[in-house]
């Protein structure tokens, strides 16, 4: 499985590497830019595709739990060796996971620093975790998808940058660059939602010991701030922020203050 790469940066062999794992329904070019601006003279940037998004193929069809390990499984082969990891919103889920693997000692992978950008360990509410999406919403968004694709992912969209400070031009923005994206497959769409309403890292947020950033968007209809107070009792050593009128592009509506904070955490 060939997980899709884009390299940006620094190439000299001295460089630090910070890998990046876009969300559901987006691919590297969301974000390129940002990351080549923000953090190329630091770093060697490396962006992840998901399976199924921009130019990575779709995995095959599997039962849904299988599919975390296929597509950890993917990524992980993709991770470079040694790298500080970034995961936005369904990439933060996958990036806690592969934290979380990565400390192991039997494995030939480091990650030095965990960023979850307007994530969560759990993306849809259950008994005891309410500040989340609610599994109806889930439910209505798998169906849909089933139904008209392309529907379902514009609303997403739309849904993503509801609530930020100028949204109403910040969509004008964002319809100019999907304008222009690749197509994600209808199978990488139905595993990832499906990746998003299984996904549960709590009881694994413990057990990392790696220096930790949850960055939220202090707007984000998906992703409530109020997981600040509640994640310090699942990880009490990690770091919190969050981006003043942000919704759940925080790097998109807010790139300047997004890449503050997290230049802020990087211990490089």
């Amino acid at each position: 499985m060939h997980v899709n790469q884009t390299h940006l940066g620094r190439t000299d062999s001295d460089a630090p590497t910070l890998t990046l794992i876009h969300g559901w329904a987006a691919e590297n070019a969301i974000w390129e830019d940002w990351a080549a601006d923000h953090f190329g003279e630091r770093f060697h940037v490396v962006l992840l595709e998901l399976p199924g998004f921009g130019h990575t193929p779709a995995l095959p069809a599997c039962p849904p739990d299988a599919l975390p390990k296929a597509w950890l499984d993917a990524l992980w082969e993709a991770l470079p060796d040694r790298t500080h990891l970034l995961g936005w919103s369904l990439g933060g889920l996958l990036a806690q996971q592969l934290a979380a693997r990565a400390q192991d000692p039997a494995t030939n992978k480091h990650i030095e620093s965990l960023i979850c950008l307007a994530s969560t360990p759990r993306f849809v509410q259950n008994e005891g975790w309410h500040k989340a999406v609610s599994p109806k919403l889930m439910s209505d968004f798998i169906q849909a998808l089933a139904i008209e694709s392309a529907r379902v992912v514009k609303q997403f969209w739309n849904l993503q940058l509801q609530g930020s400070d100028n949204a109403r031009s910040l969509m004008k923005q964002l319809k100019a660059h999907l304008g222009k994206r690749h197509l994600p497959s209808y199978q990488g769409l139905m595993q990832g939602l499906t990746l998003l309403r299984d996904l549960d890292n709590r009881s694994l947020l413990a057990s990392l010991s790696l220096p930790t950033l949850w960055l939220f968007g202090e707007k984000d209809p998906l992703i409530p701030i109020t997981l600040c107070d509640t994640l310090p009792t699942l990880q009490p050593d990690a770091k919190f922020g969050v981006i003043d009128g942000a919704g759940h592009m925080p790097f998109f509506s807010h790139p300047d203050a997004t890449a503050q904070a997290i230049s802020e955490f990087l211990p490089v």
